[in-house]
């Protein structure tokens, strides 16, 4: 039997308390300079911009919006200074959340689907900041990251599954 997809914005407003505390703390504990000077408050609407972001590519199943986001963000942060690791981090932290509200609160049998939908829109946030990130200190126009390199040698490099 196919588990329909479960409507993974509703679930994200429903456990949104629940992610950004958890998101919240762990930022915390990473004790990132930038994001620790600009203080809590500022960070936890940040981490919940993410999580709106967030719900509103899988309520519309587009990334026109993670990608506009990624692009703000890249510009604003590499101009108040911010190294890409913590923002990344800021990212990994919602993520991270948001699975652990995933594993312990919907069947087995949901996880792939959510996990894969969750995965793909904040790692084309993750790719987007990345490339921006890396064009500011290069000539070359980064459209996306080629870690082809990555896999030579190994099965996915010759195009099989």
């Amino acid at each position: 039997m196919t588990v329909p997809p479960v409507d993974m914005a509703s679930f994200l407003i429903e456990r949104r308390t629940i992610v950004l505390a958890a998101a919240n703390e762990e930022i915390s504990r990473a004790h990132l300079e930038h994001y620790d000077r600009e203080g809590s408050s500022v960070t936890a609407d940040r981490l919940a911009a993410l999580l709106d972001l967030l719900v509103t590519c899988c309520r519309d199943h587009r990334l026109d919006a993670a990608r506009d986001y990624a692009d703000s963000l890249a510009a604003e942060r590499t101009g108040h200074g911010y190294p890409l690791n913590e923002v990344q981090t800021a990212a990994n932290v919602v993520e991270e959340a948001v699975w652990a509200t995933i594993t312990s609160d919907l069947p087995a049998d949901a996880h792939g689907y959510a996990l894969g939908l969750v995965s793909t829109i904040l790692g084309a946030v993750k790719d987007r900041l990345a490339c921006a990130y890396v064009a500011t200190v290069s000539s070359e126009p980064v459209r996306t990251l080629n870690l082809e390199y990555l896999f030579s040698g190994s099965d996915a490099a010759a195009g099989s599954a």
